[in-house]
C-alpha cells in the first residue's frame, strides 16, 4: 500500500533532521513509528502475505 499524507511543519523539520543525522529513511522512520503504534493498540500482526489471522 502506498502512503501518501502531510505532516506538520515542526514535525517535517524533526523528521529531515533525522535522516541527516542518524541516516534513517523517512519510509523506514514511518515503518518505525506506525509498527509502534499498532502494537501500543493491540493490532495483530500481518503474516509474510499480509494477512491478519483473527484471534
Amino acid at each position: 500500500m502506498q502512503l501518501n499524507t502531510w505532516v506538520l511543519a515542526s514535525t517535517e523539520a524533526r523528521l529531515k533532521w533525522l535522516a541527516a543525522n542518524r541516516r534513517f529513511t523517512v519510509t523506514s522512520v514511518v515503518d518505525v513509528a506506525l509498527q509502534e503504534l499498532l502494537d501500543r493498540y493491540d493490532v495483530p500482526p500481518a503474516d509474510p502475505d499480509g494477512q491478519i489471522r483473527e484471534q
